[in-house]
């Protein structure tokens, strides 16, 4: 994956987490779910676990929630251990 595809990822999940109302936060989500679905199958099972929870909390936390801290922290850890593995390499398929 190149630093492109990661930065828009990175981009999009900010723009969900970061949108004021879940409505707001619907366009973005919908751009981000479908870059994931065309990505997701080039990944681990554990890459695409910890992709998968950066969305999910990043969505979790847009809006006006009483634990947004808590949900951007859990993103930011599961956003890092996802681009950690990308940019080492430690993300694909093992090949058979």
């Amino acid at each position: 994956m190149d630093n492109e595809k990661i930065r828009k990822l990175r981009e999009l999940i900010d723009d969900v987490a970061n949108s004021s109302t879940k409505k707001s936060a619907a366009p973005y989500a919908q751009k981000l779910d479908s870059m994931v679905a065309n990505i997701i199958g080039d990944l681990n099972g554990y890459t695409a676990g910890k992709l998968t929870e950066a969305v999910i909390y990043a969505k979790e936390a847009s809006g006006e929630v009483s634990n947004r801290e808590n949900l951007l922290s859990s993103m930011r850890n599961s956003w890092a251990v996802f681009e950690s593995d990308v940019i080492n390499g430690d993300s694909g398929k093992q090949k058979k």
